[in-house]
């Protein structure tokens, strides 16, 4: 089934067509959702490219880096470009004007002066926006309340001067409850998780620094060694016996997309409220606040399993029903208005 579907979307490309479809990310697995495992870039990817193929009769892919020069050179200048601003998205600037910058987004300094966190410079961001039809931000709640809407955030300005000659679109990063199934519904052990990797916006080393003092266990899985793999069902449903809580007391997030998925699995979300988690509760935390964060914890610990298990439930449920976090089409109609609307 993965050879057809694979050579389908080849031919796909192939198709003559007056206008294409360039769609710019980081992983091409519009063929096979699971080629390259279930993370959030080929979620991404994924359900973007099977939208956007379903509305436009040719759709090709270009890697977000590193993407062969001939297949940005075939691009015409009555094409459309959508997707991740980058060194392709760059190139394909030249090529054609018709451009839709669809972006993971924070609007923290840290995460748009730092080079580490983005393929380009902070500087040729804001030229890519400008020269851009439309600005679709893959974000969250907090950072379009704090970053986006707040006149004392340096981006400010610049997005105040873009809504004059183009679209802004907000979006927020949708989970497939279908695949990250709950699979937690008791709370016995009092301990924490965290999956992701150790950037230091996620807030790791305070995190385990805060747990080593409540004399609990910390599970960590994404580096040091522990990899988990979310299409192992066998590696999946060890976590549960592990851990109460996930833990992240972060900087900033764009998409928040490790907490959203616990959250799905079930767990409770114990993390700063600049890390982008939609739903407000007794125990979020404050960045680099350790007397705070310690008082929220020990009350935290003091729930009883019932206790913690009323408020997984509650939790849970407000994911479940929110159109923004369970729904991809969400998203990608979104994508597809504004294809529809350039290509018109």
């Amino acid at each position: 089934m993965r050879l057809l579907n694979k050579l389908a979307y080849l031919l796909q490309e192939k198709i003559p067509s007056r206008r294409r479809v360039y769609f710019v990310y980081t992983h091409k697995n519009g063929f096979d959702r699971f080629y390259n495992g279930l993370k959030a870039n080929t979620e991404i990817s994924y359900w973007s490219i099977r939208a956007l193929q379903h509305q436009f009769p040719s759709v090709r892919f270009l890697r977000l880096e590193q993407e062969k020069p001939e297949r940005i050179d075939e691009i015409r200048p009555q094409d459309i470009v959508v997707g991740h601003i980058g060194p392709t998205f760059a190139r394909a600037a030249k090529k054609t004007n018709k451009l839709i910058a669809f972006n993971p987004w924070a609007g923290h300094e840290d995460r748009s002066t730092r080079r580490a966190f983005n393929c380009i410079s902070f500087e040729e961001e804001i030229q890519l926006f400008d020269q851009s039809r439309t600005l679709i931000l893959l974000t969250s709640e907090y950072n379009k309340r704090e970053y986006f809407d707040k006149p004392t955030n340096f981006w400010y300005p610049y997005f105040q001067e873009f809504q004059k000659t183009k679209r802004i679109r907000l979006v927020h990063q949708p989970i497939d409850l279908q695949i990250f199934k709950r699979i937690k519904f008791e709370y016995q052990t009092d301990d924490f998780i965290y999956i992701g990797n150790d950037a230091h916006m996620k807030g790791i080393d305070h995190a385990i620094a805060l747990v080593k003092t409540l004399k609990r266990r910390l599970h960590i899985y994404g580096f040091g060694g522990k990899k988990i793999d979310h299409l192992n069902s066998t590696q999946v449903f060890q976590l549960p016996k592990q851990a109460d809580f996930f833990i992240q007391p972060g900087m900033w997030e764009a998409q928040c997309v490790s907490i959203l998925e616990a959250a799905a699995r079930g767990f409770i979300p114990v993390v700063s409220e600049e890390t982008g988690y939609p739903y407000i509760h007794p125990f979020l935390l404050r960045h680099q606040n350790t007397e705070y964060n310690l008082k929220v914890l020990k009350e935290l610990l003091q729930l009883s399993p019932e206790e913690k298990k009323i408020l997984a439930d509650t939790l849970y449920n407000q994911l479940a029903s929110d159109i923004n976090h369970n729904n991809w089409s969400t998203l990608t109609n979104v994508l597809v208005e504004e294809v529809t609307r350039l290509a018109s």
